[in-house]
């Protein structure tokens, strides 16, 4: 085997052990969304009793943005896969990538109507909030990172395309 061989066995190995990952991570998700976050909202329903109204609505909310966390796990699956398959420098990973960058923009949006919502009743206590502020921070990393990775991809087109004409 020589030299790109090895490289390329451990970029397969690298977006393999990713997939793995992001499967189990997929799993962690289902399971808090189905079984873990209802049993906080009941909790939490029977510690302060007046927010009888605030539950249901708070849930879907958690629920519909962690559905958003599945499809987005979903998206980046694929654009392993058209990484695997050496697609890395086409529209469709430009557009999936933008796609992550919308619904990282919606999903801190979401988060920032929830806190409002939450604030409207006397929450969401000092704890909450930070992990809610800092959830929305890491979002927005993640979004400006998604951003700079799809503007390299987008000048590796434009190179990649030059050179094919050079040749």
């Amino acid at each position: 085997m020589n030299i790109s061989e090895v490289e390329i066995l451990k970029v397969n190995i690298a977006s393999n052990i990713l997939k793995v990952l992001l499967v189990v991570f997929s799993v962690g998700v289902l399971f808090f969304g189905l079984y873990v976050l209802p049993i906080l909202a009941g909790e939490m329903h029977d510690i302060y009793p007046e927010l009888e109204y605030a539950k249901l609505p708070i849930l879907i909310a958690c629920e519909l943005l962690l559905l958003f966390l599945l499809v987005g796990i979903g998206i980046i699956m694929y654009l392993l896969i058209m990484f695997d398959r050496g697609l890395t420098f086409s529209v469709k990973f430009i557009k999936g990538l933008e796609i992550l960058v919308g619904m990282c923009i919606v999903a801190s949006i979401g988060i920032i109507v929830l806190f409002q919502f939450m604030s409207t009743f006397g929450g969401p206590g000092p704890l909450l909030a930070l992990a809610m502020i800092g959830v929305t921070f890491i979002i927005w990393i993640v979004a400006a990172v998604i951003m700079l990775i799809r503007a390299i991809v987008k000048k590796a087109i434009v190179y990649k395309d030059e050179y094919d004409l050079t040749v």
